[in-house]
């Protein structure tokens, strides 16, 4: 009886916690080297309310390129172990995003490219944009991210609705924050090179 009774408290609460609650989510940078990337530490906060299908999204994060949008993510697998990624992603296989960096396919770079990270904390389930669609087709939209002020802050604040997958797997995904000028691009802008509008530079998982 006691086992009954137990199994019918637990069906309602996890319904609940499938459809609602407040989640938070802490970025740290990816790995990088500080010679390759400058010196790039790119930190951030997220507090997230889950309303059934509905998320209110509230994220700061400093340590960004001044003046420059900055594409960000919730990634994830649904039903599978995310993470972000480690030093170890830097396998450097090359990367077909932008054909004019100087990378050298098996040479790690001391940089953790799109492709490189992608493996650890999977493909973009919501594109965390200021205006218009949400959906990871809007994953480079640059134009409709927000940008970072001229001290490399941002704040994000918007409600979105997601998919019954991603409301129901939140808590196994992650935020990546992208984009940073690297030092041997002469124009001081990572708006130039796809490679360094992409590339991933802090990552927190959401709990």
């Amino acid at each position: 009886m006691g086992a009954l009774t137990a199994t019918i408290v637990a069906i309602p609460f996890s319904a609940m916690a499938a459809s609602g609650g407040k989640l938070t989510a802490e970025l740290a940078p990816v790995p990088h080297s500080a010679a390759a990337d400058g010196g790039s530490d790119v930190t951030g906060h997220a507090d997230i309310k889950l309303t059934g299908r509905t998320i209110s999204v509230h994220l700061t994060a400093s340590g960004l390129t001044p003046g420059e949008p900055h594409a960000m993510h919730i990634h994830g697998v649904f039903d599978h172990v995310n993470e972000c990624p480690t030093a170890d992603a830097d396998v450097n296989t090359g990367d077909p995003i932008d054909d004019s960096t100087p990378q050298q396919e098996g040479t790690p770079d001391g940089l953790i490219s799109l492709n490189e990270g992608a493996p650890s904390y999977g493909p973009i389930d919501v594109s965390l944009t200021r205006t218009g669609a949400t959906d990871p087709g809007s994953g480079l939209a640059l134009e409709r991210f927000v940008s970072a002020d001229a001290n490399g802050d941002l704040s994000y604040q918007r409600t979105i609705t997601v998919s019954k997958q991603v409301a129901k797997n939140l808590s196994d995904l992650h935020i990546v924050i992208h984009g940073t000028d690297l030092p041997w691009d002469a124009d001081s802008s990572s708006l130039s090179s796809l490679f360094e509008a992409t590339l991933p530079v802090a990552c927190g998982s959401i709990n």
